[in-house]
């Protein structure tokens, strides 16, 4: 952990009388705990200067109003049951622990969503802004899982107030917002499936409260969350991404390849990064090319090298049971994820018959990465699409070594394997991998417009990987994979103006294949967004580099440049680009102009040069087909 001192092992920590109403300062005396016990758990008003920033109740459905404290260092609820509140910098630190796997603590705090908004929280299907909005159901495990694109789930809540909660890694966290209890966020520990193996069950994390959420959100950064180390490759961030997967699927071979990187060239695009995607194996886990498919891939990757191309590979960590030699040696070695009953078969989108590489057994991510070198150094191939990760293939519970850090252990050490490989890969699941400085990469949108895994979600998810401290952040393909249906043109067009000055441009669907279907120059629109996100390149790595000295995000919310603007706080359909640029794309099917919300400053029109004095509202602000809604900070 960085930073904020937070001992989960042990039990010697300052605590309260609380027994009946009470005060409890912050080390710096700027923070106020107001408390009383009740029948109903211990109710908490949280007070910076003379305003209220957070309201809830700890210990909820306990009668603590007997509880005993031991001195002044902790308080005794049972034999073996303990609840400690500590004091810190700006805020506490609360900790409940019992030496007992059957028991269950739940702390709720109220969302107030009348005056407050919030922050962080999980990556969804369904992306809503901010994230007081959202409903989580507490039935499920707060874990990294490939349901509802439950990819990014970091243990992080943001309010406007300038108050933030994080738990802790090794909390058995159940989370239940507006759900059970409408209007509040209720965190739970629970040591069951698949939180399984514990010897005790420990709900602890922090509350810190500072003067605004910005100034709170640079804390956590530094504190508790982390910031990156590094960023990706530049060129990776200066030419787009092309991929084989949304136009293509899974019917490739060399000469598929081939074509696309020469019709990507026709048309006037030079550089970037050509990647293979799904299906190049002789089996799903053999990470050898089929030679049915790709007879002479070494030929291809020369002649897209020798084309100015880098060319990236998508890789999964699964192995399936028709992959005989593989499956029967990672068996033998236990090298697959396992549950309790020693199954491991692993149920994945490409085989209901497959097995998952456990990355915390450090002999089986080798196995798993010597093949991938294998790949790299023979064929020589620039970087990798990592897919997958998360915890929920195999059959729950999965069983690990390190049981009070499972299951999210397997999802970081998935990723901390995957991180070796350069800096041209993307990932698509991480847990506490903010520091890693690496690309991560959107779960699959769908090639529709709203906040149904749309075209709407792709600014949310956005604000919800940066509020995460993931800053690094490759937005899905423009348009969409096409699952149900296929993209139009003016989807494909308003994406692309979406995605323009987020960190990355990853194309599938080609422009140039709508051609027909339209009356306005598809092809020209997009080279033209293309063309404009290369130019806006380096103050995209200049917001990448602040984030590594800083912590700032890459894509704020607009709020960013003024953390007191209420009406900013709310806003849920533009972006930043540091602090400089504001993004505002028309996302509504058919539109043809927007209101757009422009915070304190000047700003500078970026399709006509008017300047415009904020905070202020633009109404019905033109943008037709063509045009993409920007403005830069004076």
């Amino acid at each position: 952990m960085r930073g904020m001192e937070f001992f989960v092992g042990i039990v010697a920590l300052a605590c309260i009388e609380v027994a009946a109403g009470a005060l409890l300062q912050d080390t710096t005396g700027l923070v106020t705990l107001n408390y009383e016990a009740s029948e109903d758990g211990i109710t908490l008003e949280l007070i910076r200067g003379e305003k209220t920033t957070l309201r809830g109740t700890i210990g909820k459905g306990r009668n603590l109003q007997d509880v005993s404290c031991i001195g002044s260092s902790l308080c005794k609820l049972s034999d073996n049951e303990i609840l400690s509140i500590t004091p810190i910098q700006h805020g506490f630190n609360v900790t409940w622990v019992k030496d007992d796997p059957t028991e269950v603590f739940e702390d709720c705090y109220e969302l107030d969503s009348g005056s407050t908004n919030w922050f962080g929280g999980p990556q969804r299907w369904h992306q809503v802004w901010p994230l007081e909005k959202m409903t989580i159901d507490g039935s499920e495990p707060y874990v990294i899982k490939k349901s509802d694109n439950f990819g990014v789930a970091e243990r992080y809540w943001l309010n406007s107030n300038g108050v933030y909660i994080w738990l802790t890694d090794v909390t058995p966290l159940w989370v239940d917002q507006n759900n059970n209890n409408p209007g509040q966020v209720c965190f739970r520990a629970e040591a069951k499936s698949p939180y399984i193996n514990r010897e005790r069950v420990l709900l602890a994390y922090v509350i810190a409260s500072m003067d605004d959420p910005k100034v709170a959100h640079l804390n956590a950064i530094n504190s508790v969350l982390g910031a990156p180390e590094a960023h990706p490759g530049d060129k990776m961030i200066e030419e787009p991404i092309w991929t084989t997967w949304a136009k293509y699927k899974k019917p490739i071979n060399d000469e598929t390849v081939l074509e696309f990187g020469r019709t990507i060239r026709s048309h006037g695009y030079e550089g970037g990064q050509l990647e293979i995607d799904d299906s190049w194996e002789t089996c799903y886990g053999s990470q050898q090319f089929t030679e049915e498919k790709f007879a002479n891939i070494q030929n291809t990757v020369n002649t897209l090298h020798e084309d100015g191309w880098r060319v990236s590979l998508w890789i999964h960590p699964f192995v399936n049971d028709d992959c005989e030699e593989n499956s029967a040696i990672g068996k033998r070695l236990g090298y697959f994820v396992h549950n309790p009953q020693n199954e491991t078969n692993a149920v994945w989108w490409n085989s209901d018959y497959g097995h998952q590489i456990d990355f915390t057994k450090p002999a089986a991510a080798q196995w798993w990465s010597d093949r991938v070198k294998s790949i790299q150094e023979t064929i020589g191939m620039d970087s990798f699409k990592f897919d997958a990760g998360e915890v929920d293939y195999v059959n729950q519970p999965g069983v690990y070594a390190d049981a009070e850090s499972s299951p999210n252990a397997l999802t970081h050490s998935y990723i901390e394997t995957c991180v070796q490989f350069g800096d041209f890969i993307e990932v698509r699941s991480s847990f506490r991998g903010q520091t890693y400085g690496k690309f991560i990469r959107m779960l699959d949108k769908d090639s529709v417009w709203g906040l149904e895994n749309g075209l709407a979600s792709l600014i949310t998810t956005l604000l919800q990987l940066n509020m995460n401290g993931y800053v690094m952040v490759l937005p899905d393909m423009i348009g969409g994979n096409g699952y149900q249906v296929q993209p139009t043109a003016d989807l494909i067009v308003r994406w692309t103006q979406a995605n323009t000055f987020m960190p990355a441009m990853q194309f599938s669907f080609l422009p140039w294949d709508y051609i027909d279907d339209v009356e306005y120059d598809i092809e020209g629109i997009v080279k033209k967004c293309a063309d404009l996100h290369t130019e806006f390149a380096p103050l995209i790595i200049n917001a990448m580099e602040r984030s590594i000295s800083e912590g700032y995000p890459v894509n704020p919310p607009i709020w960013w440049v003024d953390p007191t603007d209420t009406v900013a706080l709310s806003i849920d359909d533009e972006y930043l680009l540091g602090e400089e640029v504001l993004v505002a794309p028309v996302i509504v099917e058919g539109a043809v102009s927007r209101d757009i919300y422009l915070p304190k400053g000047q700003w500078r029109d970026g399709n006509d040069g008017e300047v415009y004095e904020g905070p202020t509202y633009l109404r019905d602000y033109y943008a037709p087909i063509e045009v993409l809604p920007y403005f830069i900070k004076q």
